[in-house]
């Protein structure tokens, strides 16, 4: 079993909003009582809460899919502050373009390739039914 079945993709946002309420609503018992009255259930709940908050953040990462470049390489246009709006009308061909043109549909295609290793292939059960 892996991440991506412990918590179904359709009940991971309300799963994670009520998670997160809990633990707002435990902060607030704790501010309420101050910290010298916390009661002992208290503890034990927070404690709960902190533990199971580890499965929801390894879900959670192995859920997202992380934008870098494949190769580990710098990026090769730096962006700057002093970017000027240019006319496309204006720009003369350049054949360092050309390659960068090229380069970036190398990245794009090690990027595409990443992304497709990360998909689930896992074949559909037969009694599924779609709720929407």
């Amino acid at each position: 079993m892996n991440l991506n079945e412990i918590i179904p993709a359709a009940w991971r946002k309300p799963t994670y909003a009520v998670y997160a309420l809990i633990g707002v609503a435990l902060g607030a018992i704790a501010t309420a009582y101050g910290p010298e009255h916390v009661p002992a259930w208290h503890a034990v709940a927070t404690n709960v809460f902190l533990y199971v908050g580890g499965a929801f953040g390894l879900t959670a990462a192995a859920n997202t899919i992380v934008n870098q470049r494949a190769n580990g390489d710098e990026p090769i246009i730096e962006p700057d502050d002093d970017n000027d709006i240019i006319d496309p009308d204006e720009i003369e061909p350049d054949e360092e373009l050309d390659g960068l043109e090229a380069v970036k549909a190398d990245e794009q295609a090690a990027l595409d390739a990443q992304l497709a290793a990360e998909v689930d292939a896992t074949p559909v059960p037969d009694d599924y039914e779609p709720k929407h």
